[in-house]
């Protein structure tokens, strides 16, 4: 099954009402009027932001957008709801970019789909954009990703050739178009990982930054912004910006270490192709404002929703709000900086 059919819909708590006695010939009515306290709240299932009704069963599209240097900074990137970081060939890293709440006029470049794709998009996608893949690639795609998503390459709905970069970095898309088609049958989503049936906040340490290592080319960062409240991302040299004039940020963090095996086929570049592994379980931190946990992911399948838990063994989730995912494989390194301590005020003499 592609999706999980889980409601998204959050009942806000009801007050108690009391029935008023009756005065005299005065009849209490029995009948109480709902407020507009108690109307339920739907929230989007990947920001778990206020949403319609319904929320759920807005398309879900999954577009690879590039990452190399050249082409920053690239369109409709801080629109999406969530992101993956992944390794590619050649110590560079790509993106699966996640988008239903809302849907940029343009986004990309859109490159090429790799393996560890199939790990991540059948979760929810309704479809997974990108420009083509090896042979090796498409067919491992062919016995892993369900039928029901609908993979969108060059000449489907909504792609196009720009005169932004020289080929191959001119592929773009234009989301709505692609929604407008109506190639798939949207379904209800969960989001990628799974919601504790109460939330708990994550006990963790205090840090000021994130420096991730895919490569020795590859090191972005993140920086915590106590004025927005955001994590703010920069390549490693300078703010990491979006074409829209905004830098690029998340609520929430999430570091996962995975293993990297051989794809089995060479590159543009000429290397070997990593692959990324996102099934099994293993190690790796939720980033909640300031707060970093050490925790346990675990994720049996392609298709089913990633479960992540604390050193308690509760389950948790990233904050309401954008959440980037970076993967971490294991020629790769993240480092935290501890935020430093308040300065102690001066006593009064």
């Amino acid at each position: 099954m592609k999706k999980f059919v889980r409601s998204a819909t959050v009942v806000v708590a009801i007050s108690l009402l009391v029935a008023s006695c009756s005065k005299g010939n005065e009849t209490a009515d029995a009948s109480p009027t709902p407020s507009a306290s108690e109307a339920p709240v739907t929230l989007w299932p990947f920001t778990q932001l206020p949403g319609p009704a319904d929320a759920a069963e807005k398309p879900v599209l999954a577009i690879k957008i590039e990452n190399d240097p050249s082409v920053r900074p690239q369109y409709g990137l801080d629109m999406a709801d969530l992101v993956f970081e992944e390794l590619v060939e050649g110590g560079m890293t790509r993106f699966i970019s996640v988008f239903q709440s809302e849907i940029p006029e343009e986004a990309g470049p859109v490159r090429s789909g790799r393996h560890v794709d199939a790990s991540i998009v059948p979760t929810f996608a309704d479809y997974f954009v990108f420009s083509g893949a090896a042979r090796a690639t498409m067919k491992y795609f062919g016995n892993t990703i369900p039928s029901s998503v609908v993979i969108s390459t060059e000449g489907a709905p909504g792609m196009h050739r720009t005169k932004y970069h020289p080929m191959p970095h001119n592929l773009f898309m234009y989301p709505q178009d692609l929604i407008d088609s109506n190639k798939a049958a949207v379904s209800k989503t969960d989001g990628f990982f799974v919601k504790p049936a109460t939330a708990a906040e994550p006990a963790g340490i205090a840090i000021s930054n994130v420096a991730l290592k895919f490569s020795p080319a590859t090191k972005p960062n993140w920086t915590w912004d106590a004025a927005t409240k955001l994590w703010l991302r920069d390549d490693g040299k300078k703010p990491h910006m979006a074409i829209s004039g905004k830098q690029l940020s998340a609520t929430s963090l999430v570091v996962l270490k995975v293993t990297e095996t051989d794809a089995g086929y060479k590159g543009s570049t000429g290397g070997y192709v990593p692959r990324t592994v996102v099934t099994g379980t293993g190690k790796g931190y939720l980033i909640i404002g300031d707060t970093m946990t050490e925790v346990t992911w675990s994720k049996p399948d392609e298709v089913t929703q990633m479960t992540l838990t604390d050193p308690s063994g509760n389950v948790v989730h990233p904050a309401p709000g954008k959440t980037w995912v970076e993967l971490i494989t294991t020629s790769g390194d993240a480092t935290f900086t501890p935020a430093a301590a308040p300065s102690a005020s001066p006593s009064k003499s």
